[in-house]
C-alpha cells in the first residue's frame, strides 16, 4: 500500500535543511501506507507527517500524540525519544513530529510468517517477545492521561467510530458493517472499568524489538489513541491475531494462548477483564470499519483491494461472533 499523494522529496529536503540548520543527505520512505507519511532523514531521524491527499482518518493531531508519547515514556513505556513537534508549516507546508531512528527487528503484517519470529532460536525465545509485548499493553494503560485532551469512555468510543464509519464511506456503510456497529451500541456492558490510556493499534508490527532482550524498544503509532478500559487494546490484539490463524492456519510457535494472555493482563492490572466477548467484536467491527476505509481509498485512486467491501475478513468474523451470543 502506498499513500495516494506522498510529499516531493526535494520539498522536504529544502525545508528539513532549513529546520534542521544543515545539509541533508539520504532520505527514505520506510513504511508505505495510508495513515501518517513517515520519512527517514541519514538513518537517524523519523519524520511523520499528515498524509498530503486523502488518509485513513479525518485529522491528525500530532501535537497530542507527542503528549501522548511522553506521558508514556515518562511512565516507563518504551518509546522512540527525544521527540519534537512541530506546529510551523513553514518549512514542510504542514506541522510535523519528529523523533530518531531506532534500530530492531519490526515483525511483519502477518506475523506468523515474519523472518525474524522465525529466526530465533526456540518457542521460549519467541514466549519472551509474546510477553513483553503483553506486559507492554499493561505498562501502556497505566500511563497518567491528565491533561492529554483524549477521548474517554465507550460512549464516546462508539459514537466516534458511528462518525468514522459515516465518514470513510461517504455515509454508505456497508450494510452489515453498520449492523455490526449498532449491534455493539445496543449490548454495551451495563458497567465500565475505569478507563486509562489505550494505544490503540496494538499490534506487534507497530514495535520495534530489541533482538537481544526479546523485548519492545520502542512502541510506534499512536493515531488511534484514547482513554478507556484496558479490555479494548487486549481484545485488539487478540482478535486481529486470532483472524490471521483462521485465514492462514499458521500460529507463532510459543506465543501464548489467549487464555493466558487474559490472565497475564489481569495480574498486571490487579482485576478480573469482564464481558471480554463484547469487547472482542467491537474490535473486529473497529478494525473492519477500517479496512472498509483503506478498500474505499483503494476503489478511489483505481486499484483492486485485496477484499470486496464489506467482505473483509475481521467484519466476517464479528459477524459470526454476534450470530454465537
Amino acid at each position: 500500500m502506498t499513500l495516494t499523494v506522498e510529499r516531493d522529496i526535494l520539498m522536504l529536503r529544502t525545508g528539513l535543511e532549513r529546520w534542521l540548520g544543515r545539509p541533508v543527505g539520504e532520505i527514505t520512505r520506510p513504511a508505505p501506507g495510508w495513515s501518517c507519511e513517515t520519512v527517514v532523514v541519514d538513518g537517524e531521524l523519523v519524520v511523520r507527517l499528515p498524509p498530503a491527499g486523502e488518509g485513513i482518518f479525518e485529522s491528525y493531531d500530532l501535537a497530542q500524540q507527542a503528549a501522548v508519547q511522553e506521558a508514556a515514556g515518562l511512565a516507563g513505556v518504551p518509546v522512540a525519544t527525544p521527540f519534537k513537534y512541530e506546529p510551523d508549516e513553514s518549512y514542510l507546508d504542514t506541522p510535523f513530529l519528529t523523533m530518531p531512528f531506532v534500530e530492531g527487528p519490526i515483525p511483519g503484517e502477518l506475523t506468523s510468517a515474519d523472518p525474524w519470529l522465525r529466526s530465533l532460536t526456540d518457542d521460549r525465545a519467541r514466549h519472551a517477545v509474546w510477553r513483553g509485548f503483553v506486559d507492554t499493553i499493561v505498562g501502556i494503560h497505566s500511563t497518567p492521561t491528565g491533561g492529554l485532551g483524549l477521548r474517554a469512555g465507550l460512549e464516546s468510543e462508539l459514537d466516534f467510530w458511528d462518525r468514522y464509519v459515516a465518514w470513510a464511506t461517504n455515509r454508505t456503510p456497508p450494510p452489515r458493517l453498520a449492523s455490526a456497529l449498532a449491534w455493539c451500541r445496543a449490548n454495551r456492558p451495563a458497567a465500565e472499568p475505569e478507563g486509562g490510556l489505550l494505544w490503540g493499534d496494538v499490534r506487534l508490527g507497530n514495535v520495534v524489538f530489541d533482538s537481544a532482550a526479546l523485548a519492545p524498544k520502542a512502541v510506534l503509532d499512536w493515531d488511534m489513541t484514547s482513554i478507556g478500559p484496558i479490555e479494548m487494546d487486549l481484545a485488539w490484539f487478540l482478535t486481529l491475531e486470532r483472524v490471521q490463524v483462521d485465514l492462514t492456519g499458521m500460529h507463532v510457535p510459543g506465543f501464548g494462548t489467549h487464555e493466558e494472555a487474559v490472565a497475564t493482563v489481569e495480574e498486571g492490572i490487579g482485576r478480573k477483564l469482564d464481558d471480554l466477548d463484547w469487547y472482542e467484536v467491537f474490535a473486529l467491527v473497529r478494525a473492519s470499519a477500517v479496512s472498509t476505509r483503506i478498500a474505499v481509498l483503494f476503489q478511489r485512486s483505481g486499484r483492486k483491494s485485496m477484499f470486496t467491501i464489506g467482505e473483509d475478513p475481521t467484519l466476517v468474523a464479528a459477524a459470526t461472533r454476534i450470530a454465537s451470543l
